[in-house]
């Protein structure tokens, strides 16, 4: 549909963020692309719609 979606996450270091809110992050679409993970980026990854809808969490542990 025409709701436009970003990927957004929780980690314990940086708390909440959108995906592409860090310089090493960006979003194409509903992907998430990180260049370059460290331990840090281990969290609650979903999808959120502008009015606050939440699809699909994923918890992603990054092991460095």
């Amino acid at each position: 549909n025409s709701t436009r979606w970003r990927v957004r996450k929780y980690t314990d270091r940086y708390g909440l963020e959108d995906c592409s809110s860090s310089e090493l992050g960006s979003q194409t679409g509903s992907s998430c692309t990180i260049r370059s993970t460290t331990q840090y980026d281990t969290g609650v990854y979903w999808c959120e719609s502008e009015s606050g809808e939440k699809n699909h969490p994923v918890n992603i542990t990054v092991h460095c």
